[in-house]
């Protein structure tokens, strides 16, 4: 009986060593999962937050790479504007005021001189109709002195007719006044359609020249 109890003592004591060495396995695997998730989860954190740091850190440089186009963008158009407004020439357009013989003036910007941009500019004030067209224009040296040919529409004729003698008066001064400063010269010959403009109250045959004193003066006076 005695040796029975000692055996199964024997076989309780073992069970009991291998039970505790599974369970001391047991708790190694469930330690190291433990140490594992851990690692895997700062892992995903450091990456979470490594990939927001570069996500604002695209987005910081779009801002500022957008701001310095803005910027840069500002600064051409202020040269282009610039650089507009010095490629643009002055002249001085002359215009009748409504009151007297005396004509006001003033200077207007366009792209270049030329007949055309002048008649455009002394329309907008009703020295010439709008439907008049340049159908020809060239400027002449004559012994030394400098002669213009303009040939008008027959639109500017028939606006002329419409007007008294003294507003006809201030429309022929207007245009030879800008054309003369405009181009530096001393005299202008107006035309309509290749014929010599006649308007019911005048002929103009003869080169016009504007002098400040007087409205219209003949050059060969």
């Amino acid at each position: 009986m005695l040796e029975y109890n000692t055996i199964w003592f024997f076989i309780d004591y073992e069970m009991s060593e291998m039970e505790l060495v599974m369970r001391k396995k047991r708790f190694i695997a469930i330690f190291a999962l433990l140490i594992i998730l851990m690692l895997a989860a700062c892992s995903n954190t450091t990456q979470n937050v490594t990939d927001a740091e570069d996500e604002e850190l695209s987005s910081g440089e779009i801002l500022a790479n957008s701001l310095d186009y803005l910027l840069s963008g500002e600064d051409n158009d202020n040269v282009t504007d610039e650089e507009e407004d010095t490629e643009k020439i002055e002249v001085t357009v002359y215009y009748g005021n409504g009151a007297s013989q005396e004509l006001n003036n003033e200077i207007t910007k366009m792209d270049e001189l030329s007949a055309e941009n002048l008649i455009d500019a002394l329309g907008r004030h009703n020295i010439v109709s709008l439907g008049t067209k340049v159908n020809s224009f060239e400027a002449q040296d004559i012994d030394g002195v400098i002669t213009l040919f303009l040939d008008l529409s027959k639109t500017f004729r028939e606006y002329l007719k419409t007007m008294t003698k003294e507003g006809e008066n201030v429309i022929i001064s207007s245009v030879a006044a800008t054309f003369l400063e405009a181009y530096g010269a001393e005299g202008i010959v107006i035309t309509i359609d290749g014929d010599t403009l006649e308007t019911g109250h005048a002929v103009y045959e003869e080169p016009i020249r504007y002098a400040p004193e007087q409205s219209l003066v003949p050059e060969n006076e």
